[in-house]
């Protein structure tokens, strides 16, 4: 049980990565006429944008990985995460994660990213991952902290317009990474 939890974990960081790191038109939720404006963003923006290295935790509270995820002033969202070598006959390796955010209030974040899955020993032919998060950010405390929702598609499906049922949810925190 904890190796499927340790594998999804793994994968799901990578699949949030890649997601966070595409267009800021593919994180919009569900309503994308809703346009971000300098009113409603501005302060956000100014408060999240930076880098962040984060823990994801298993649902048993243990740690699943590490990883580091960036927000551009422009929306573009990227992941790299700790499992993305893979974990022979559990997981096969990934890619990081890009894909794009969006303010929610004046210190939340909509986020998606796309990874992809390389075929090897865990059996897979390779798969798309996309990755959802929901986060908070803490100014004074320069932290973060939420949670990521992994779905996997087979490579002929659109993850961006298609959906299938989450493979796991995964809480997530982090500190902001600062220059000396």
């Amino acid at each position: 049980m904890n190796k499927i939890w340790s594998r999804n974990t793994l994968l799901f960081s990578s699949v949030l990565a890649c997601t966070l790191l595409a267009t800021p038109n593919f994180v919009r939720g569900d309503d994308f006429s809703v346009p971000e404006t300098i009113a409603n963003t501005a302060r956000c923006r100014l408060n999240v944008t930076g880098a962040y290295l984060t823990k994801i935790f298993n649902p048993n509270g243990t740690i699943g990985s590490r990883g580091v995820i960036t927000l551009t002033a422009d929306g573009n969202f990227f992941v790299i995460d700790s499992n993305q070598g893979g974990v022979t006959n559990i997981f096969n390796p990934f890619s990081s994660g890009q894909g794009a955010w969006k303010c929610d209030g004046k210190t939340g974040v909509s986020a998606r990213s796309i990874t992809f899955a390389y075929p090897g020993s865990a059996g897979s032919t390779g798969s798309i991952g996309r990755a959802d998060y929901q986060a908070s950010f803490n100014h004074q405390t320069q932290t973060v902290q939420g949670t990521i929702t992994l779905r996997l598609f087979n490579l002929n499906a659109n993850p961006l317009l298609d959906n299938v049922a989450p493979v796991g949810t995964f809480n997530f925190s982090g500190q902001q990474i600062k220059a000396n």
